[in-house]
């Protein structure tokens, strides 16, 4: 019975441990972290990538992506952050919800306006978060701004460190329907961006898959 309870919790521990990282993070951008070896997407936002530019109250362009990067890294410093898997996304990055210093990095992101709630596939967690930096007009909220969604499926734009793009060539990415396209992130599909057809955009106004 002894051998089989050690049996058990060295299992249980061991599962507890793939599940969970700590350790001193590196910023890849905004809301991607490397610990020890293990890329990391923050569960449940879309923060600005990297390579993205906001307009502020006055509409003066502004390199938003590279301020909340910045202040990502600020803010973890050299402290210790702690993982919590969640799943893991089509870039076999571990999704999880991160934490520092008793702070949860994922909601402080959002309510430092630098981050949206990602409602098209974890629901509305930080909802709540969102509405706060929006009325304090907190990070992007100062002006206005493209959502990091949309940004990444328009192939004219910059990559990200955090952001991979697909690895084959545009004119060979087909969704068979819109759910598929959702599932990788790709929609809306604006007409001549990867994966747009006809056959998706139902009312032929140029923009497949929208909601």
């Amino acid at each position: 019975m002894l051998r089989l309870l050690t049996c058990f919790l060295f299992a249980l521990s061991l599962a507890l441990a793939q599940d969970t990282v700590a350790g001193r993070a590196s910023v890849i951008d905004a809301d991607s972290l490397e610990i020890q070896g293990s890329r990391i997407r923050l569960w449940g936002v879309d923060a600005v990538e990297s390579s993205q530019t906001c307009l502020d109250a006055r509409g003066r362009v502004w390199p938003c992506g590279r301020r909340a990067t910045f202040a990502l890294s600020d803010f973890l410093g050299q402290r210790t952050v702690y993982c919590v898997r969640k799943g893991t996304d089509r870039y076999r990055r571990m999704l999880a919800v991160c934490s520092v210093g008793g702070v949860e990095i994922n909601r402080w992101l959002v309510e430092q306006g630098w981050a949206l709630s990602y409602t098209r596939y974890e629901g509305a967690v930080y909802l709540d978060s969102q509405k706060r930096a929006k009325a304090a007009r907190r990070g992007i909220w100062q002006g206005s701004f493209q959502e990091p969604w949309t940004y990444r499926a328009n192939p004219a734009n910059p990559p990200s460190a955090g952001a991979p793009r697909p690895s084959k060539p545009s004119s060979d990415i087909y969704y068979r329907n819109c759910a598929e396209a959702r599932a990788a992130g790709a929609a809306p599909i604006y007409r001549g961006q990867p994966g747009y057809r006809p056959g998706l955009d139902r009312n032929g106004d140029g923009v497949a898959c929208e909601r």
